[in-house]
């Protein structure tokens, strides 16, 4: 039997806790390897928002980059969609509803989508292995 350290009383030898004082006897063996994550960076290279920023001159290209494919595929269906439909894009109503002023509408939608990447990219950054 073993005794408690802070409580002094004695303990089976299995037990990792005192029953008594709840005070830790033993720790643990860690089964399994250590994770190291600057391997797994290093693989991929760090996000960049600028480029995330500058790849947005094809819609939603940025997104893709920045880690948000869904989002990018958002934007490009936005932007790109009306425009091969042959409809001019107004979203003055729609961009009241949600708070971002667009009125002067693609252009606009276009324009907020390369700081939105950006901003998604600077939230999203990796860091450098």
């Amino acid at each position: 039997m073993q005794t408690c350290s802070r409580c002094e009383r004695p303990v089976a030898p299995e037990a990792l806790f005192c029953p008594q004082c709840g005070a830790q006897l033993k720790v643990p063996s860690v089964q399994g390897e250590i994770i190291d994550g600057t391997r797994r960076f290093a693989k991929h290279p760090p996000i960049r928002p600028g480029r995330a920023a500058r790849l947005s001159i094809i819609p939603g290209l940025g997104h893709w980059y920045a880690g948000a494919p869904a989002k990018g595929l958002v934007f490009f269906a936005a932007i790109v969609g009306p425009l091969v439909v042959g409809t001019e894009l107004d979203l003055t109503v729609i961009g009241a509803a949600v708070g971002i002023p667009l009125d002067i509408g693609g252009l606009g939608l276009w324009a907020f989508c390369a700081y939105d990447a950006y901003r998604t990219a600077r939230n999203r950054m990796r860091p450098a292995a």
